[in-house]
């Protein structure tokens, strides 16, 4: 259980890493943004990253079943 928790920790400093950066590129995140506004961003941007992992996990499973529905009915 403790690699477990080990490595969602480490999954989730890499999600919030990658987002800060992102911010930073983008240009939303800048010298006189506060910590308030990165938590916010961050937040914001885990939920769409959730979303858009969701919608794909989702669009993959019909497919899947889609393709297994076609090779049944030949």
């Amino acid at each position: 259980m403790g690699t477990f928790l080990k490595y969602v920790f480490y999954i989730v400093v890499i999600v919030v890493l990658y987002l800060v950066a992102r911010g930073i590129y983008d240009g939303s995140i800048t010298e006189k943004t506060t910590v308030g506004e990165v938590v916010s961003d961050v937040d914001t941007g885990s939920k769409e990253l959730v979303k858009e992992g969701y919608q794909a996990t989702k669009e993959s499973i019909e497919n899947m079943e889609d393709k297994s529905s076609a090779q049944g009915n030949m």
